[in-house]
């Protein structure tokens, strides 16, 4: 039996690109009825690289299980058609910056004021106020505001991107979480609530630990490449033909570490007994470890530290996940309804209700003209 705890509620996105639209996306694998509003010219991300047909890969990913129809928000006529449809829905979904919603005459205190049981939720790119709240804002132009891109990288190297849209996607999910909270609420009160979130909000989230660090030590937060500021050994590390990834968050798991290396001379050695010390002295620690690691292959050390209590893996690309076991295992990747879609595998979402995953029962609709 399919898992759709929100049959029953009827969404209205009227968000484009990526954040707004996966928000709407989660509320569909949870079963709710979400019918994407297109403008005329189509969302932008349909034309994303790469594409196939109407669809590129970042639409068939965020519109996943909608439906579609097409109104001009900018004419009498879609206005009224678009009310038509919020009479007989439970939330409504935008993206656009305040003005644009005032010009549109579908601002929260407008629609709100004629719908008073439904749910408005509102993503933005700085929030709703302040002096940002007008200004247009991507992924990457949020996380060099946030500090993300300056947590980037490696020490030596310049700032970089985070490699997926953290911000975009981080967003949707609050957005999604904000609705299904609302939903809760109405359920006691009988009337809807304005759900508001930001990439902007979203970043300083992110950087929540940086934050309260600089607070302690008062120093500047620092670029970590693979590693991490607070922990040691931590990050990438040479074998014999590939690099690994390790993971020591304790003294405990520092001693395990070195035990299955074969180096316990390292756990007495006053540089490294406690984790501050081992921050302190990371580069040389690491070039310790390096030397037993590099005797045996990757393959060898993930399966010999994994299973005795240390955390450890093998640095992969994305596309490996298509013949990675645990991912088959845990039923992650489901089918694309659409057949003649070359994305034949889509992640579902990442909750299960009783052992089973929301399935993706619709692929992202083409363009209605």
């Amino acid at each position: 039996m399919a898992i759709k705890p929100l049959s029953g509620i009827r969404v209205l996105d009227a968000t484009s690109n990526i954040a707004g639209p996966f928000g709407g996306s989660i509320l569909a694998d949870l079963g709710a009825e979400v019918t994407k509003i297109e403008i005329p010219s189509g969302d932008p991300s349909r034309s994303m690289a790469p594409v196939e047909g109407d669809k590129s890969a970042y639409f068939e990913v965020v519109n996943r299980n909608k439906l579609v129809t097409e109104i001009d928000l900018k004419s009498v006529a879609g206005i009224d058609r678009l009310h038509e449809m919020l009479n007989n829905c439970d939330v409504f979904l935008t993206n656009f910056l305040p003005e644009q919603l005032k010009v549109l005459g579908i601002s929260a205190e407008e629609i709100m004021g004629r719908f008073p049981e439904l749910i408005y939720g509102n993503l933005t790119s700085y929030g709703s106020v302040g002096q940002d709240a007008s200004t247009p804002g991507y992924d990457a132009t949020v996380q060099a505001r946030t500090g993300i891109m300056h947590l980037t990288g490696e020490a030596d190297g310049d700032p970089v991107r985070v490699g997926v849209s953290i911000l975009d996607l981080g967003s949707g999910t609050w957005l999604a979480m904000g609705i299904l909270a609302a939903l809760l609420e109405r359920n006691k009160t009988g009337r809807g609530s304005l759900v508001e979130t930001s990439l902007y909000e979203t970043g300083v989230a992110w950087v929540s630990y940086h934050l309260s660090a600089f607070q302690i030590s008062n120093n500047p937060s620092v670029r970590s490449g693979s590693g991490h500021p607070t922990f040691s050994p931590y990050g990438l590390f040479k074998t014999k033909d590939n690099d690994i990834c390790i993971g020591v968050g304790s003294d405990a798991v520092f001693q395990r570490l070195c035990i299955q290396i074969g180096r316990e001379d390292l756990i007495a050695n006053e540089l490294y007994v406690s984790n501050v010390g081992r921050v302190k002295n990371r580069k040389a620690l690491s070039e310790e470890i390096e030397r037993a690691l590099v005797e045996k292959p990757a393959t060898y050390w993930v399966q010999k530290l994994g299973s005795n209590g240390v955390p450890a893996d093998l640095l992969a690309l994305p596309e490996a996940l298509f013949d990675d076991p645990q991912a088959k295992e845990v039923g992650m990747l489901l089918l694309n309804p659409d057949k003649n879609s070359s994305v034949k595998l889509i992640p579902g979402l990442p909750i299960k209700f009783n052992g089973q995953r929301p399935e993706i029962y619709r692929s992202a609709p083409h363009k209605e003209s």
